[in-house]
C-alpha cells in the first residue's frame, strides 16, 4: 500500500480535478441554456398575447365568443400552450379554453406590470407570471385589450387600423387576454442536455484514468525503484547503482543518484580521514573559547572601572567645589603676600583637580555617536592631559607638534579621544617593558584633504608576525589578563565609521609608528550642549531687593554661594532640599533659584517639575548645578528643560555672570511687557 501510495494520490486528484471541471462546464452550459430558453418564451409569450389582443378587440367589444374561439384555435396549435383565456373589463371570462387535465395553480407575478409603448404618448400594461410550485412550471402572459373611440358622443365604434390615427383617438381599455405556457418541453431538453453531459463527462474521466495509469507506469515505478535504491543508502549500503534508462528527466535523476552515490562514497572517506585529527580541532577550539571569554571579562571589567571612575568623579566634584570656592573668595579679601600666594597654589591646584576630574567625566562618559565640527589638536591636548601624570612619573618624554593651522573636521569627540588615548597607551606599556623611560612623539598635519596624526613611540616596535594582524579583535601580544586584544580592533571600527584610515609600521629609527588619517569634511550643523547664559557688558541691572534661593545638600556650597551672593547685594535664602525649598517659596518670593540636582529626598528635577506647576515663570529662573554630567538621564533633562546650568566645581565668576545672565532675562521681559 505505502508503495502504491503516490500512484493512487496521483489518479484521485487527476480524476477529481476532471470531474470538478467537467462539472463545472456542463452546470455552466445548461445554466446559459436554460436562461436563453426562458428568455425566448417569455419574447414569444409576449408577442403572442399582444397580437392576441389587437386582434380580439372586437370580439370582447361585441362579446362574439365564436369569433374569439376561432382567434384561440389558430393559438392552441401550439404544443406549449396550456390555457388560453378572454375576459371583458370586469373580469368575466368570455373565453377560457385549457388543455384537457390541466388545473390553474396560483400565479405569482415576475415582476411589477411593465409599459410597452405602441404610439405617440400610448403606452400597454403587460403583467408576467409563473407558478414555481407546480411541476412542470407554467408561464402566463397578461395582456390588455383597447379600442379607440372617437372625440364625439354619437360617433359609432371605430378600430386602429394604423399608427397615424392612434395619436387622434382616445385609448380606453375593454379587456384583457392571458396565455398560459407549459415549461414540460423545455425541461425535457435540459434532462435529454443532463443526460448528454453525463456521458460525456464519464468518457472524459475514464479517458483520464487511462492516461493517468500509464503517466504512473512511466513516471512512478522508476521513482519506485529509485526509494527503495534510497533507503538502502540510507542503512549504509552505498554501492547502489540503479539503472539510468532513458535520456528524459527519470533518466536524469537515475544519473544524478548515481553521481549522488559516487559523491557520498568520497564524502565519507574524508570523513573517516578527517576524524582522525578531529580530537586536537576540538581541543583547540575550547582554548580558543576560554581565551575568548577571558577577553570577554576582560572587557567587561573596563566597563566596571569606567562606570567606577564615573561615579569617584562625581564624588569629588561636591568638596572640589567647596575648596575652589573658598580659594576664590579668600583671595577676594585683602590678605598678606604670604597667605595670598599659599592661596593662590590652592586655587590652581583645585583647578587641576578640577580639570582632571572632567577629563575623567568625559572619558568615561557612555554616549551614542554624536559628530560635530571639532579640531583635531583640541583633542590631542585633552587627551595627553588624562595620561600626562603617568608619563611624567615613568620618565617619558611627550612631543608635540602639532600643526596651528590645522582645519576643523566632521567627528565625534569622545569616539576619537578613544582612538588615541588606546594608541598611546599601547605605546606607554611598550616603552615599559622594554626598560622604562623613553620618548611619545606626535604630530599632526595636513595633506590633500586630509588631517594626517603620527604617534611615534621609541619602544621595541611591532614583532614582524604580529604586524598583519594588529587590528583583529581580541589578538593581543600582551601576557594573559594584560590586555582584551579589543583596543585597536575598536579604534579600527572607529576611524572606518569616520571614513578614514588607520595603520601601523615599524620605523626604522625604532619603535612604532601609528599613523591615523581623517578626511577635511565641512561642518554639517553638529550639536551643541547647553552653556550657561553670560550678561551682556555694560548691562545696568538693579540688584537691590532681588531674592535668591540657594538649595544644595551640601553646606559648604551653600555657605560659598551665600558669601558670594551677599557681596553683591542679594538677599539670599537657602535650604537643604527641595522639601524645604517649597515650603519657603509658599512665603517668599524669589526672583531666581540655584539648585543642586542630586539631592537626597526629592530631586532638582522633582523640584523643577513642582514649581513649574506653581509658577512656569519661576521654573524658567532655575539655574542648575551639578557634578553630573555623564548620566544620559541628567543631560537629557537639562536639553529637555533649556535651563542654565553649572558643572561642578563651578568657578564663581561664572555662577555670577549666570545670575546676572538671568536678571537681565527678567528685565527685558519686564520692559517688554510694559511696551
Amino acid at each position: 500500500m505505502k508503495r502504491s501510495g503516490l500512484a493512487v494520490r496521483f489518479i484521485l486528484l487527476t480524476s477529481l480535478l476532471v470531474l470538478i471541471t467537467a462539472g463545472a462546464i456542463s452546470s455552466f452550459a445548461l445554466w446559459r441554456y436554460q436562461l436563453s430558453q426562458t428568455a425566448q418564451i417569455r419574447q414569444r409569450g409576449i408577442s403572442l398575447a399582444r397580437n392576441l389582443a389587437y386582434n380580439s378587440e372586437l370580439g370582447v367589444l361585441t362579446k362574439n365568443r365564436k369569433l374569439l374561439g376561432e382567434l384561440v384555435a389558430g393559438i392552441f396549435q401550439e404544443t406549449d400552450i396550456v390555457q388560453v383565456a378572454v375576459s371583458d373589463l370586469s373580469g368575466v371570462a368570455l373565453l377560457d379554453n385549457h388543455r384537457d387535465g390541466y388545473d390553474q395553480p396560483k400565479m405569482v407575478p415576475l415582476r411589477e406590470p411593465e409599459e410597452i409603448g405602441i404610439g405617440a404618448g400610448i403606452a400597454r400594461s403587460v403583467t408576467l407570471a409563473r407558478a414555481p410550485s407546480s411541476r412542470p412550471e407554467v408561464f402566463e402572459v397578461t395582456y390588455p385589450v383597447f379600442t379607440r373611440r372617437g372625440s364625439r358622443a354619437n360617433e359609432e365604434i371605430g378600430f386602429l387600423l394604423e399608427e397615424e390615427e392612434a395619436s387622434t383617438r382616445k385609448l380606453e381599455k375593454v379587456g384583457e387576454v392571458k396565455i398560459a405556457f407549459s415549461l414540460a418541453p423545455t425541461y425535457a431538453e435540459l434532462t435529454a442536455l443532463r443526460s448528454v453531459f453525463g456521458i460525456v463527462t464519464v468518457t472524459v474521466i475514464a479517458m483520464s484514468l487511462l492516461i493517468t495509469v500509464l503517466l504512473v507506469r512511466i513516471v512512478v515505478r522508476p521513482i519506485r525503484f529509485l526509494v527503495e535504491a534510497t533507503r538502502r543508502i540510507a542503512a549504509g549500503s552505498l554501492d547502489e547503482v540503479v539503472r539510468e534508462g532513458s535520456r528524459d528527466e527519470i533518466g536524469d535523476l537515475a544519473r544524478s543518484f548515481n553521481q549522488m552515490t559516487v559523491q557520498l562514497r568520497r564524502s565519507r572517506k574524508e570523513l573517516e580521514n578527517y576524524s582522525a585529527d578531529l580530537e586536537n580541532q576540538v581541543r583547540l577550539r575550547t582554548r580558543e573559547l576560554e581565551e575568548a571569554q577571558s577577553h570577554l571579562v576582560q572587557a567587561e571589567k573596563m566597563s566596571a572601572v569606567g562606570l567606577l571612575v564615573s561615579g569617584v568623579a562625581h564624588e569629588l566634584n561636591n568638596p572640589l567645589a567647596g575648596v575652589v570656592g573658598y580659594s576664590q573668595l579668600l583671595l577676594r579679601e585683602e590678605t598678606g603676600e604670604k597667605i595670598r600666594r599659599g592661596l593662590e597654589k590652592i586655587n590652581k591646584e583645585a583647578e587641576r583637580c578640577k580639570k582632571i576630574v572632567q577629563n575623567l567625566q568625559t572619558f568615561a562618559r557612555k554616549r551614542k555617536p554624536q559628530k560635530e565640527y571639532i579640531g583635531i589638536n583640541g583633542i590631542l591636548e585633552s587627551t595627553l592631559e588624562l595620561r600626562s601624570y603617568q608619563l611624567r612619573v615613568d620618565n617619558i618624554g611627550v612631543e608635540l607638534d602639532l600643526a596651528p593651522d590645522l582645519p576643523k573636521t566632521m567627528g565625534d569627540f569622545h569616539q576619537l579621544q578613544q582612538v588615541f588615548i588606546n594608541i598611546i597607551v599601547n605605546a606607554h606599556q611598550a616603552m615599559m617593558e622594554s626598560g622604562g623611560g623613553g620618548r611619545l612623539k606626535i604630530t599632526s598635519r595636513e595633506s590633500d584633504g586630509w588631517i594626517r596624526v603620527a604617534i611615534q613611540d621609541s619602544g621595541p616596535g611591532i614583532p614582524g608576525d604580529s604586524l598583519s594582524r594588529i587590528f583583529d579583535p581580541f589578538f593581543t601580544t600582551k601576557e594573559v589578563g594584560q590586555g582584551t586584544g579589543l583596543g585597536l580592533s575598536i579604534c579600527y571600527g572607529i576611524i572606518e565609521e569616520h571614513r578614514g584610515r588607520i595603520s601601523a609600521r615599524n620605523d626604522p629609527a625604532g619603535g612604532a609608528l601609528f599613523v591615523v588619517e581623517i578626511p577635511i569634511l565641512e561642518s554639517q550643523g553638529g550639536t551643541e550642549e547647553t552653556r550657561p547664559l553670560v550678561a551682556q557688558r555694560g548691562a545696568s541691572i538693579d540688584l537691590r531687593g532681588r531674592n535668591v534661593l540657594v538649595v544644595d545638600d551640601e553646606l559648604t556650597i551653600i555657605d560659598i554661594l551665600y558669601q558670594v551672593l551677599k557681596s553683591d547685594g542679594f538677599r539670599v535664602d537657602t535650604a537643604l532640599s527641595g522639601t524645604i525649598a517649597l515650603k519657603k517659596m509658599e512665603k517668599e518670593r524669589y526672583d531666581i533659584i540655584i539648585s543642586d540636582l542630586k539631592m537626597p529626598g526629592m530631586s532638582g528635577q522633582e523640584l523643577y517639575d513642582r514649581v513649574r506647576t506653581l509658577d512656569e515663570g519661576l521654573a524658567k529662573r532655575i539655574i542648575f548645578s551639578t557634578g553630573d554630567v555623564v548620566s544620559a538621564e541628567t543631560r537629557e533633562f537639562l536639553e529637555r528643560s533649556g535651563n542654565t546650568y553649572l558643572q561642578k566645581p563651578f568657578e564663581l565668576e561664572a555662577m555670577r555672570q549666570a545670575v546676572m545672565a538671568t536678571l537681565q532675562a527678567i528685565v527685558l521681559e519686564s520692559a517688554a511687557s510694559r511696551t
